[in-house]
């Protein structure tokens, strides 16, 4: 096949991005240009590379419209070269050799695709500040070929998620770049967004920087419990928090889409409710939790979520059976709930508890994006995907307040010869 060469216009800081960077790390405000430019970047090197494979991914993906497949598309057709690909379903195929380009959402995986994109030489992650500690894990090794890339691109949310721990971890190697950038830095805007920026800065001030030039949000417009989570660690609820031995441990459960669970560990230490611990994992079978929840000492009781007692089909009985045979045995399939009453009861929880900051960062983080969106043309607000340990954060708020064994405080006894008013608990 003759050297093709394409011709098109770029932003000034798109100039450094280059193959030689094993980590590429693209963060700024709305309308910056990251995608468009990454998109021209990879569109490049696709042509005049044989074989290139391309993933294009997402934490979650719910269709194919949701990806950045139809920019690429705009992109091959912009620069003329239409002809040399097919594009079908979730893949833009090159004509001439095995290129490809392919877009998946991390949260639909299975242990057997994953191993699918080994074959891949650069994974595009957009908007990666949804991306989970779990999914980046999992994708590092994944993209292993020689001379492998993996390219980032979000508008920054808040400052422990983490795509910004992994960000800040690797800013200062040597195959590692990183861009900050803002509309300022694109030379393509129209006077139309510019009018935007203007109007965001007179009328939505407290939201500018965030939504303009990628700030972290402080605002948390449509997020359930964001501003709680804010006011737990200000109130050093979140914090460091140790395990009462002799007391009860609970845990609940959500088991959620494909193969991905969650799990929240709790105790109730009188009328001092500690979330201790938390896991999410996928591509594991139900041993593998159970083997956790044993390894660690938390066999006491367990919320499942309502359907964990209905059998399905292929299964052994249900997932409570499961449960105890491998050992789990104080097991509770609790009632079916509403949703917003369910958040209801998650947001008392967040009020009240002490979480511990390490063991349950990555749930922290789940509830910390749990949101719903503004609707553009009614003005309110709609539900939208949620994350797996935001739903078993509302079983374990349920099965707290639902429980007679950890509803109930521990009795207190008069102890003579103690000084009234003295405290030798942890956190008073």
């Amino acid at each position: 096949m003759p050297q093709i060469e394409v011709n098109y216009d770029t932003a000034d800081w798109a100039q450094a991005l280059d193959p030689k960077y094993r980590y590429i790390f693209i963060r700024g405000g709305r309308t910056s240009g990251k995608s468009h430019e990454v998109a021209n970047y990879l569109v490049d090197r696709s042509i005049s590379e044989p074989d290139l494979k391309i993933v294009g991914l997402r934490e979650i993906q719910k269709s194919i419209d949701k990806s950045s497949k139809s920019l690429v598309d705009d992109k091959i057709k912009m620069m003329g070269l239409a002809g040399c690909y097919k594009s079908v379903k979730s893949e833009i195929r090159k004509n001439h050799d095995g290129g490809l380009f392919y877009f998946q959402g991390m949260n639909d995986l299975t242990a057997d695709s994953v191993k699918s994109l080994e074959g891949f030489k650069i994974a595009w992650f957009e908007e990666a500040q949804n991306s989970t500690r779990n999914t980046l894990k999992i994708l590092k090794p994944t993209i292993r070929m020689d001379g492998s890339q993996l390219i980032f691109t979000w508008n920054p949310k808040f400052p422990d998620d983490a795509i910004e721990e992994l960000c800040d971890q690797m800013r200062n190697e040597p195959d590692c770049l990183v861009i900050h950038v803002n509309y300022e830095q694109n030379p393509f805007i129209s006077d139309v967004v510019h009018r935007e920026v203007e109007l965001g800065k007179k009328y939505n001030p407290e939201d500018f920087n965030h939504i303009w030039l990628g700030d972290y949000d402080t605002a948390f417009h449509g997020h359930y419990y964001a501003k709680l989570l804010d006011d737990a660690k200000a109130d050093k609820r979140i914090t460091s928090v140790p395990i009462k031995t002799g007391v009860d441990i609970v845990t609940a459960w959500d088991l959620g889409r494909v193969d991905s669970t969650a799990i929240w560990v709790a105790q109730r230490v009188g009328l001092q409710t500690r979330i201790i611990d938390h896991i999410e994992d996928s591509f594991k079978d139900l041993d593998y939790f159970a083997d956790w929840i044993k390894d660690n000492g938390y066999n006491g009781y367990h919320g499942l979520p309502h359907d964990a007692g209905h059998s399905r089909l292929g299964m052994k009985g249900s997932i409570q059976d499961q449960l105890r045979t491998m050992g789990l045995t104080k097991s509770r399939v609790m009632p079916a709930m509403k949703v917003n009453a369910g958040r209801r009861l998650a947001k008392t929880l967040i009020k009240e508890a002490y979480i511990d900051e390490i063991k349950c960062r990555d749930g922290l983080q789940a509830l910390r994006h749990e949101k719903s969106v503004k609707d553009e043309k009614t003005g309110k607000y709609k539900e939208i995907h949620e994350l797996d340990s935001a739903a078993a954060f509302r079983y374990l708020a349920q099965h707290l307040t639902t429980t007679e064994q950890t509803a109930k405080p521990a009795v207190r006894t008069r102890t003579t010869g103690r000084r009234r008013g003295t405290n030798t608990s942890w956190m008073g």
